[in-house]
């Protein structure tokens, strides 16, 4: 009796990642056998041989698929693919959303619809959770998984079996085990630590380059840190506007020694290691010479804030029986608040919660298992690939570092790697193709506060350099907080604007000049011409948060009042822009 079922994600910051972790240990209790995978890692051959598959997804943006997904998506999207192809199949999908945006679980609804066309079966109805609801994401997966695992186990009774659940409590043997080698390490140093960084098994699209310039480019006594950043490379790919770069950060030696530390591991953290079970597409690829203390360095996300599957694997670690019940509660969908108020609201991290368990000891086989791997961060790029001899990239990056309610200094991992960086250091990274494909002699219409800058300074030095565009077709909205501490670019974008290749509107909040959104609105006939007349395409950069709501209800406005259209009729306006590829948007 075949009891393998493929648990596949999609998941842009992590939760649906988590829920599908969570599903995998939840199942295995019931002796199923998992495969677990991102979409875009699993090998697709094998979809057509398996008997079920549930797939959590989230949507991000306008109704587009996490990055770690749309690989995936683009194959489902064939043309050849026959209407029989999953009729094999049973399958589910879980999608996470918010309702307040116009393509809510936009991703989910494709995919299981094309699963669908394709022949398979559904297990169970789709699930659409909504970040809006009171019950949260939370509510709505516990409904999912109950219902799911009543029909697998209808399916697949255990009784047939002569088989019982498995206790929760019971420790299942890791999914990917971590082997030590008991020969005698070499000892290794910083700079050996960041070389061995360079060479990875499994490397497929990964580049070295070097660091040619890290520049901070806001005023000195500005509280942010932006950095512009320029990789060289000999042999570097076209790329085009749009287009991201994938950099793959490390520890700080710091918090790697400290978590050495905790977990008692200095008499092995530099004996060689290997890893049993390892899935054989893994984002950034392992490092070749692989020993705990590199592992811990270039691999394991320590400083990450831990989500519910972590707790529900530590507190198996723990001896004291007051420590139990509160990792047992963290663990808990009862109760999500404590979970948020533990973990999310002061940001803490991995490394932290096991400063603060003092009775935790985990066994060093289950390290991959409890501590999540560093993830790609991505960034888009800044620069236009100009001239055919051209071997550098630009990136715009902003340090994240801030202070949280309980007064904690917080450091983002990427940025403070970055920071550690000096010229002519070496990194590896990939580049995405994102393949915009922006409309050739269209008007373009920018919309970029703060490092939403990046992917426009890019497609603005494309389109003067390689088309000849000038300010009847560049149109730059940019918003900061101060014209002199982070109007970044300033000198380039205002020269641009002096020899008329880019008409240029500029807002600085702490100078009583309002947002881009204001701008806009000041010049909604210019928009309303544009967008008519012209063809104009929209592209919207920024911040994830309220900005590109605001700026779309902006939008709106202006087409009610100056076309004097209803309100459905200028949301409907926009999603029709969207469909021909005129209205693009990229937030982070």
């Amino acid at each position: 009796m075949d009891r393998t079922i493929a648990v596949l994600y999609g998941s842009e910051t992590g939760n649906a990642h988590d829920l599908a972790e969570t599903l995998v240990s939840n199942l295995e209790r019931f002796h199923f056998n998992i495969l677990l995978s991102s979409l875009d890692t699993f090998e697709l051959p094998r979809l057509i041989d398996l008997k079920y598959v549930i797939i959590i997804c989230s949507t991000t943006g306008q109704g587009e698929f996490p990055s770690n997904a749309r690989k995936f998506w683009k194959f489902m999207l064939r043309k050849k693919l026959p209407n029989n192809l999953l009729t094999n199949v049973h399958f589910t999908t879980f999608g996470l959303g918010d309702s307040s945006y116009p393509k809510f679980n936009w991703a989910i609804k494709k995919l299981h619809n094309r699963f669908l066309q394709l022949g398979a079966k559904e297990l169970s109805k789709r699930a659409e959770a909504d970040e809006q609801s009171s019950q949260g994401i939370d509510g709505f997966y516990v409904e999912f998984e109950k219902l799911l695992i009543t029909n697998l186990l209808r399916l697949e009774p255990l009784d047939l079996l002569g088989l019982e659940p498995i206790s929760e409590d019971q420790l299942l043997p890791p999914k990917i085990k971590l082997v030590i080698n008991k020969l005698k390490p070499k000892k290794l140093t910083n700079d050996n630590l960041k070389t061995i960084s360079l060479n990875r098994t499994n490397n497929a699209g990964l580049k070295k380059a070097i660091v040619s310039i890290n520049r901070r480019i806001t005023a000195e006594d500005h509280f942010q840190d932006v950095r512009h950043f320029q990789l060289f490379d000999e042999d570097i790919e076209i790329y085009s506007p749009g287009d991201t770069i994938s950099l793959y950060p490390s520890n700080s030696v710091e918090n790697v020694n400290q978590f050495i530390e905790i977990l008692q591991l200095e008499s092995v953290a530099d004996k060689k290691v290997y890893l049993e079970n390892l899935p054989s597409l893994m984002e950034g690829g392992i490092i070749s010479t692989l020993t705990l203390r590199s592992l811990i360095t270039h691999h394991l996300d320590i400083s990450s804030i831990p989500r519910r599957s972590f707790f529900k694997l530590l507190y198996k670690f723990a001896t004291d029986e007051r420590e139990i019940s509160k990792l047992k509660e963290f663990s808990s969908f009862n109760d999500p608040e404590e979970l948020y108020n533990y973990c999310n609201r002061p940001r803490r991290s991995i490394l932290e919660v096991l400063q603060e368990f003092f009775s935790v000891k985990i066994p060093i086989e289950y390290l991959c298992d409890l501590i999540p791997f560093i993830k790609p961060r991505l960034f888009s790029i800044s620069s236009g690939f100009i001239k055919a001899q051209q071997k550098t990239v630009d990136l715009t990056i902003a340090v994240v570092e801030y202070q949280t309610k309980i007064k904690r200094t917080r450091k983002g991992l990427c940025t403070t790697w970055i920071k550690t960086l000096e010229e002519n250091d070496k990194i590896i990274y990939k580049l995405n193709k994102n393949n915009l494909n922006f409309r050739e002699n269209s008007p373009i219409i920018m919309i970029a506060p703060g490092t939403g800058i990046a992917p426009m300074r890019s497609l603005i030095q494309h389109s003067i350099e390689s088309k000849g565009y000038d300010k009847e077709k560049l149109y730059l909205f940019f918003g900061n907080r101060y014209f002199t501490k982070d109007f970044h670019y300033r000198e380039e974008l205002l020269k641009y604007e002096e020899q008329n290749k880019l008409t240029l509107f500029t807002n600085f909040s702490r100078e009583q000049q309002g947002y881009v959104q204001d701008s806009l609105y000041l010049h909604s006939k210019l928009v309303v011409k544009l967008l008519t007349s012209k063809n104009a395409i929209i592209f919207v950069c920024g911040s994830s948060g309220k900005m590109p709501t605001q700026v779309r209800i902006t939008f709106e406005t202006i087409l009610q009042e100056e076309l004097e259209l209803s309100v459905e009729e200028s949301k409907k306006y926009l999603l029709e822009l969207e469909t021909h590829n005129r209205y693009i948007q990229e937030t982070w």
